[in-house]
């Protein structure tokens, strides 16, 4: 039996490197090896991410 499917809240600390504990890193990087539904999803999370982080910087926001 494997680990349970990665969540997308720890696909994004894992993008933004805030998984730094081995014991969490470990299973969490294994996982990944074996599962291309992770992966996928570990690249949309990355994009997502990454493009919040782009808006934030930017500061361009209608709050209307």
């Amino acid at each position: 039996m494997g680990m349970e499917h990665i969540s997308d809240h720890d696909l994004e600390r894992y993008h933004l490197g805030m998984v730094v504990d081995e014991a969490e890193l470990a299973p969490l990087e294994e996982h990944l090896l074996a599962c291309p539904e992770c992966v996928e999803r570990a690249e949309q999370t990355a994009v997502y991410v990454d493009t919040l982080r782009a808006a934030i910087i930017a500061g361009n926001f209608d709050l209307e």
